[in-house]
């Protein structure tokens, strides 16, 4: 029996064409949680980029995994994660952002984030992420607290750049221009384990949403794993079923599909 589902947030719950979530998802996630289903997010995003949105129009949530799986929380702020990028690894980003300044990336804490720079790459990615663009600080701020997540906005060959200099991290890319860098023991496989270890779950017990490379460690670690279809072909073949896409509603034609929800009528 299901106890619990995890959703990514861009491409799953939101689209980029309607930028908020739509009322039937909205209902559901709701439904759910009625039922006694618990209603995780799991997301690369921070908790103040999705407050600043407004994306999810007030949906509550029993967790929160966010940064990729590095901060997690409860629905009320407890904290059962916080697995911030090592220092070493930040003195490496750092020195990589002196020599090649032209490297935009955002630098993501929790509470705060920031742009090292802006151009016409960061525009474009943020026009298609539908979101405000963050402040510009100088990358001196990865050396001065906790970064649980770097998003360098680079192509694949720039990408390598940042990896030989940070060994201890891995990436996974979410945009053709645009990567996500985490911890090499991180990532939404990390942030779910600890979530069922917070709430005494099963595998058996977990369905997992997701399109993105990101989310493949997270659909792998769930005892059901739905690919959105609008995913990638990496995504769909690590899942148990392809839904419908996130503008068709896949979430709710899951829920249907394995009797979570009664069918609507």
């Amino acid at each position: 029996m299901i106890k619990a589902a995890f959703f990514d947030v861009d491409g799953t719950l939101v689209s980029f064409r309607r930028k908020f979530l739509s009322d039937r998802v909205l209902a559901d996630l709701t439904a759910l949680r009625r039922r006694g289903i618990k209603v995780l997010l799991s997301t690369g995003r921070a908790l103040q980029d999705l407050e600043r949105t407004g994306m999810l129009r007030g949906a509550r949530f029993d967790g929160y995994l966010t940064l990729g799986g590095q901060f997690c929380c409860d629905g009320d702020g407890t904290v059962f994660r916080d697995e911030p990028i090592g220092m070493d690894d930040m003195r490496g980003a750092y020195e990589v952002f002196m020599t090649h300044p032209e490297l935009p990336a955002v630098m993501e804490g929790n509470g705060e984030s920031y742009l090292t720079t802006v151009n016409d790459r960061v525009r474009q990615v943020y026009d298609f992420l539908h979101t405000q663009m963050y402040p510009v600080r100088d990358p001196a701020w990865l050396l001065e607290g906790k970064v649980y997540q770097l998003a360098p906005l680079v192509t694949p060959e720039e990408e390598r750049i940042f990896l030989d200099a940070m060994p201890g991290c891995m990436s996974t890319r979410w945009h053709t221009e645009g990567i996500d860098i985490l911890p090499r023991d991180g990532g939404k496989g990390a942030g779910i384990r600890a979530a069922m270890e917070r709430y005494g779950l099963a595998r058996e017990e977990v369905m997992a949403f997701g399109d993105g490379e990101n989310d493949i460690t997270m659909l792998e670690e769930a005892g059901t794993a739905v690919a959105m279809g609008n995913g990638d072909g990496q995504v769909k073949a690590v899942a148990d079923y392809v839904t419908g896409t996130v503008d068709e509603d896949g979430v709710s034609q899951a829920l249907r599909h394995f009797g979570l929800l009664p069918e609507e009528k």
